[in-house]
């Protein structure tokens, strides 16, 4: 990016931004010119882009991948990904700059990144499409900065993690975590509740705040979700899909829910100006209606935590993971006959196809069933 300013006649100065170095101090280089008039000196401006480019080009050629990476992330990833996103691409970084630290950026070839993303897949490792996308940014931006020509990446396939198959309860099992979880305190209780029934992220769970619940139609609009990262710390944001969606509870759970935010506004008025509350990503101060002491958010691990624990507790169980009682919900009013458009808005998915992927599991048995239908036929 370039720009022209005249400083007497005659004279033009010549401005070319070069993003930022790996310190993130933005990286500008100069030239003073004779020129007749503007027009001449934009021809020249587009000379010395030319000569900058060949030169950053040459310097592609002695640069370190590491280097680069660095690069990469003061002028790209911090300024412009998400904090959450950001964390899982440091996270997955690791092994790939332990491979490709020290390889010169402009020669690296799209075999070789194959090679490194096979050998991944065939050690058991994972977050084998995380990888790859961000590799695919790295020199996606390589090639925009012009520190190299070709994009290895071009003649590189996107890699599948393996597809782990789908935990879940059924009617019973459900009905049994939910005779099982009396026994927790009322807000642990709820979490669960909430899962089960309404199928809320445990994001989705912990950012519910009193502006959220309709009680007069027992909903909940879910339209925040807290995240926690080293970059960014916790976060009141938007919803992973940046939608908003109305689910619709049971009225016995709506009941449980009001005593629960009773208590949390007892609690609030009791500790007076030690409460602190929290602000969402757009500044509006809410009262979340599961939080620390002081109304500050919880991690979203900590969901996880007492969940693990509830399973050690209960070995007649089955084992599965907290956002697996999502999945058995939703595999629970499909099975009911609930229309998949209707599930997917529940969900929150913004696609139909995105919930008939997750749970084609689920639309096969039905399938067969519309095929039963015609058994009678011949």
């Amino acid at each position: 990016m370039g720009s022209v300013q005249r400083l007497a006649k005659g004279k033009y100065k010549l401005t070319i931004s070069q993003g930022f170095d790996e310190h993130g101090k933005r990286i500008r280089r100069y030239k003073t010119v004779d020129a007749k008039g503007k027009r001449e000196a934009e021809q020249l401006l587009r000379e010395f882009e030319k000569e900058l480019e060949e030169e950053t080009l040459a310097k592609g050629e002695a640069i370190r991948f590491g280097k680069f990476y660095e690069l990469w992330k003061a002028d790209y990833a911090i300024p412009h990904l998400e904090p959450s996103t950001l964390e899982i691409y440091r996270i997955v970084s690791k092994p790939i700059l332990h491979h490709f630290r020290n390889h010169q950026l402009a020669a690296i070839t799209g075999m070789q990144i194959s090679q490194f993303l096979n050998n991944e897949k065939l050690n058991g490792k994972g977050s084998l499409e995380k990888k790859y996308n961000v590799l695919k940014s790295i020199f996606k931006w390589a090639v925009k900065w012009k520190y190299i020509k070709y994009n290895p990446m071009e003649g590189v396939k996107k890699p599948r993690n393996p597809q782990k198959e789908m935990e879940f309860y059924d009617r019973d099992e459900i009905r049994e975590v939910l005779e099982e979880v009396k026994t927790m305190e009322r807000k642990q209780q709820l979490k669960v509740k909430l899962a089960v029934v309404g199928g809320l992220r445990r994001g989705e769970v912990l950012a519910i705040a009193e502006d959220a619940v309709i009680w007069e139609t027992n909903q909940i609009k879910v339209f925040r979700s807290v995240q926690f990262s080293t970059e960014g710390g916790l976060r009141l944001k938007r919803t992973k899909t940046g939608d908003s969606r109305i689910v619709t509870f049971p009225k016995w759970l709506m009941m449980e829910l009001r005593l629960h935010y009773l208590e949390v506004l007892h609690h609030r008025a009791k500790l007076g100006h030690l409460w602190k509350g929290w602000e969402d990503t757009d500044g509006r101060q809410v009262t979340l209606l599961f939080a620390d002491e002081y109304g500050k958010p919880l991690r979203p691990n900590s969901i996880t935590q007492f969940w693990g624990k509830f399973m050690k507790r209960n070995p007649q169980l089955k084992r599965i993971r907290f956002q697996d009682l999502r999945h058995s919900m939703a595999s629970l009013i499909l099975s009911e006959g609930v229309n998949i458009k209707i599930l997917q808005k529940r969900l929150g998915h913004k696609r139909a196809n995105t919930t008939l992927n997750v749970y084609a599991h689920i639309t096969e048995k039905d399938d067969k069933r519309a095929s039963d239908v015609f058994d009678n036929l011949e």
